[in-house]
């Protein structure tokens, strides 16, 4: 894509709010007809500002009452070591995402739990056994008061 207008920033949002929404519904938000709706969305997927299309799912209701984000540290002697901590990572099925942090910290993994019990098990048994692991620290969520921007709200950050 050359360059995002107004109306592709709309689109954005509008699939923000709602990913299922029909073309006939996305395009009464942004005043465009359906086929030149489609035609932006593809472009948007094309040029891979659009990465897909997922369900907002409450964890809590499923069971999983702790949430929790974990800063981890690893040794910096082999790259080896962090490609094997990065792999093992993602075949960890409390692990919702792991990013690559610069400062003192390296990972910063969001995970999952039943209760308390099973993600102290989770830390002892699977975290902390992982290969290359130095230090790390768990805070547990209590409440989320925002949990993500619409591209409006990105918009007027400039």
């Amino acid at each position: 894509m050359s360059k995002i207008d107004k109306k592709d920033l709309a689109l954005l949002a509008a699939l923000q709010r709602d990913g299922r929404a029909s073309w006939t519904a996305l395009a009464e938000r942004v005043q465009l007809s359906a086929t030149a709706c489609q035609r932006r969305v593809r472009l948007l997927e094309d040029a891979g500002i659009i990465r897909g299309y997922r369900a907002n799912v409450a964890y809590d209701a499923l069971g999983y009452g702790v949430e929790a984000f974990i800063t981890v540290r690893v040794e910096r002697q082999s790259p080896d070591v962090a490609k094997q901590f990065r792999d093992a990572v993602e075949r960890l099925d409390e692990v919702l995402s792991c990013h690559l942090l610069s400062g003192d910290t390296d990972f910063l993994l969001r995970v999952v739990a039943a209760d308390l019990a099973r993600f102290g098990r989770f830390i002892q048994r699977d975290l902390l056994t992982l290969p290359g692991i130095k230090d790390a620290s768990s805070l547990i969520v209590l409440d989320t008061v925002k949990a993500a921007s619409t591209i409006n709200q990105m918009a007027t950050l400039g």
